[in-house]
């Protein structure tokens, strides 16, 4: 009987550490767009459409730079206006600075040794940093953590005794005066920079409401020891100009897959899945469940892309392996509808008359009753 493992199929998030492992070794495609996006300096956009493989180039990037970058994610939740804004009211630069702050005293709870590193300078930024975005008593707590884990006597100040060194999230020398701060802080705790990361899907785009100029100011691309990475559907990059507004700061780099590197990836996944008995799709289904495939593929997506045929490499697969005696398959409308049962979800939304069909978003017509 034919080995099946189905996890290669499941979000990373999903993954055992040992299925990560194994992901990155016999599932992952070094692409052209990876290759530049993890090489390029300073701030930069990766930019596609639906399924393309923006996330996974992103989660490469984090890969590669786990040990010299302080990573902080910033998902649309917490944007300015977002569901949950680290400070209400505030623009990005201090829901980026929360974030970061956060990531700060992640890391000194594990690490409180690395404290020691900063001058008296950055100690003061640091208290500024934490009591103006966590609040009060986050900072409290981890000097008291470092107090009693280094057998330190860090002295706790009052609330009233720390400086509000940069005011405003605003003006350009309180926002450069802060992002440079918060450069040098991160290398005396042992890091190179800091690198925001966000990963926007389309329905992700189309909620948010943001103002993705003001997201990708200049004088936040400015400083080589905060960069801004970013996965975003080449539709919300052209709607906000966003190469317009920042010139040679912030690079964009759009990712395409050729066919070939799309049969690579589904071979790679089939194989890992099956160790290594199958490994092309013509071993599952007809030529014409495979043209029914595309066809569904063009309509989602208006596009080739990996992940609807890694979509329908699972979904072909299951269906294969479920019968009394595997034989390629031949429904191709039978495939058609467990794909899009299994694979495209429907989520309405009732203030803008629509429904999202995966990728796809179908505006409603009202109706007179």
């Amino acid at each position: 009987m034919m080995q099946y493992e189905p996890w290669p199929f499941l979000p990373p998030n999903a993954f055992t550490p040992t299925q990560a492992d194994r992901w990155w070794q016999a599932c992952f495609l070094r692409t052209e767009a990876i290759r530049d996006f993890t090489a390029v300096s300073g701030s930069a956009i990766l930019v596609g459409e639906a399924g393309s493989g923006k996330s996974v180039a992103l989660q490469a990037l984090l890969h590669e730079t786990a040990a010299s970058l302080l990573h902080v994610p910033y998902p649309v939740q917490n944007w300015p206006q977002g569901q949950r804004p680290w400070l209400p009211g505030r623009r990005h630069v201090s829901q980026m600075m929360a974030a970061t702050a956060n990531e700060i005293v992640r890391l000194l709870n594990q690490e409180p040794a690395r404290f020691h590193n900063c001058h008296e300078l950055l100690q003061e930024f640091l208290n500024w940093l934490v009591q103006k975005h966590l609040g009060r008593r986050p900072l409290v707590r981890l000097l008291q953590q470092i107090n009693r884990t280094t057998n330190s006597s860090l002295a706790i100040p009052a609330k009233d005794d720390i400086e509000d060194i940069y005011p405003s999230d605003d003006h350009t020398a309180d926002v450069r005066g802060q992002i440079d701060e918060l450069a040098e802080l991160v290398r005396a705790l042992g890091y190179s920079g800091v690198m925001v990361t966000i990963d926007l899907n389309e329905q992700e785009a189309s909620i948010s409401g943001q103002d993705l100029g003001e997201l990708f100011r200049l004088d936040l691309l400015e400083n080589p020891g905060v960069v801004v990475r970013a996965a975003l559907p080449r539709s919300v990059v052209q709607q906000a100009q966003i190469e317009n507004r920042v010139g040679g700061h912030l690079r964009l780099i759009p990712v395409y897959l050729a066919e070939a590197d799309i049969t690579e990836l589904v071979k790679r996944y089939l194989q890992t899945a099956t160790g290594g008995q199958l490994s092309g799709l013509d071993e599952l289904a007809n030529t014409a469940v495979l043209t029914r495939a595309r066809k569904e593929i063009q309509s989602l997506y208006n596009a080739p892309t990996v992940a609807g045929w890694l979509h329908w490499a699972e979904t072909l697969l299951t269906h294969y392996l479920a019968k009394p005696k595997p034989v390629p398959l031949t429904d191709a409308r039978e495939m058609a509808v467990v794909y899009y049962r299994r694979h495209v979800p429907l989520r309405l939304v009732p203030e803008q008359m629509a429904v999202w069909r995966g990728p796809q978003l179908l505006t409603l017509d009202r109706q007179p009753f």
